[in-house]
């Protein structure tokens, strides 16, 4: 692949840090030659997608199931109230876009399981993580593992956070730090809060550890957790080394996949009163928004947005169903998961018949 080089109007846009000596004219330019993948555009992933396409990364992949919802704006700051109801991917790859047009963003909208992290981090040079469960963490952290992809892993709730920058064959993974660790015992944001200031600390940190690791020097954080908690102005940094028994990168017993059926429905945090439900095809299902649109509306339903990464229409009513263009649907203010999952098959039926 052909090396690209600054241009005047780039090197005007990243003087300040192109001064710093931590990176220089040769660290912007390996920056401009890099591929990052974001993992959820989130409380964490929007400040993240921010800085790095602000400090001129120049290819940056967006990834993200879900659309903006209002409880979202206090501290995702990439949405604005008129962006409700869409993508995230679609709205931060327009506004990404906007701040900085010399780099290239790719949206994927795709819902991140065993069954889609190889293909969603592919020939990417960095992983950082934007997720708010650890279902998903972990089929990133195989995936990361599998193609030698560095991982920069963060969490964070309340007022504490912690980040630590994993390495494939040279330091432990996910697992090895957080063995069997299940989304049940855990709280999240919905249940305890978060207070946005905690997501900018950690998130930077984030985009610290990807850039040195971009530009070729050492992570700080490799073989150390971080935690660091905003109400008692107090880090800590661990060390963590690699498990033996671990079942990714050591020689433990491999954990069998859980056999899913799908398509999969998971029920998420109640939205402005409303039981949200988001379902997993299990694949990338290419779904033809305009020709959609048009068959739902001539039988008959009320859609009430479209756009070029998915369609709403309103259900009996109260409920609204959003489908992206990736064939993941987004359910809110049905009764079941059942109904819901009904709806979704009808429609599919529609997408694969047409």
């Amino acid at each position: 692949m052909e090396r690209k080089t600054i241009t005047d109007d780039e090197f005007e846009l990243y003087s300040r840090q192109i001064v710093l000596n931590i990176i220089g004219f040769e660290g912007q330019e390996k920056l401009k030659n890099s591929r990052v993948a974001i993992v959820g555009l989130g409380g964490l992933g929007s400040p993240i997608a921010v800085t790095l396409t602000a400090m001129g990364v120049g290819y940056i992949r967006i990834i993200d199931r879900d659309i903006v919802e209002k409880s979202n704006l206090h501290r995702q700051h990439l949405y604005t109230f008129k962006d409700i109801g869409y993508p995230k991917v679609e709205v931060a790859s327009r506004r990404l876009r906007e701040m900085n047009p010399y780099i290239e963003i790719d949206p994927y909208p795709v819902y991140i399981n065993d069954s889609t992290a190889l293909e969603a981090i592919k020939e990417v040079d960095v992983v950082l993580d934007g997720l708010d469960n650890f279902k998903a963490r972990r089929a990133i952290n195989k995936a990361c593992y599998k193609l030698s992809i560095p991982y920069v892993y963060a969490s964070a709730i309340e007022t504490y956070g912690m980040v630590s920058t994993l390495i494939p064959g040279e330091g432990p993974c996910l697992e090895c730090i957080f063995p069997n660790t299940s989304d049940q015992n855990l709280p999240t944001c919905s249940t305890v809060g978060v207070h946005p200031s905690i997501l900018q600390v950690i998130s930077s940190i984030e985009v610290y550890e990807a850039v040195n690791l971009l530009t070729k020097r050492k992570p700080r954080l490799f073989g150390k957790l971080l935690i660091y908690d905003l109400e008692e102005l107090s880090s800590n940094l661990l060390e963590v080394k690699k498990s033996v028994n671990c079942p990714i990168c050591g020689g433990g017993k491999i954990i069998e996949e859980e056999k899913i059926e799908y398509p999969e429905i998971e029920e998420v945090c109640s939205r402005e009163g409303k039981i949200t439900y988001i379902i997993n095809p299990g694949q990338v299902i290419p779904v033809e928004i305009k020709s959609l649109s048009q068959k739902l509306y001539s039988e008959g339903y009320e859609v009430s947005r479209t756009s070029d990464f998915s369609l709403t229409f309103k259900v009996d009513g109260n409920g609204t169903f959003s489908l992206l263009k990736t064939g993941i649907g987004i359910v809110e203010g049905l009764s079941s998961k059942e109904y819901a999952l009904k709806i979704y098959e009808l429609i599919l039926r529609k997408i694969l018949n047409h």
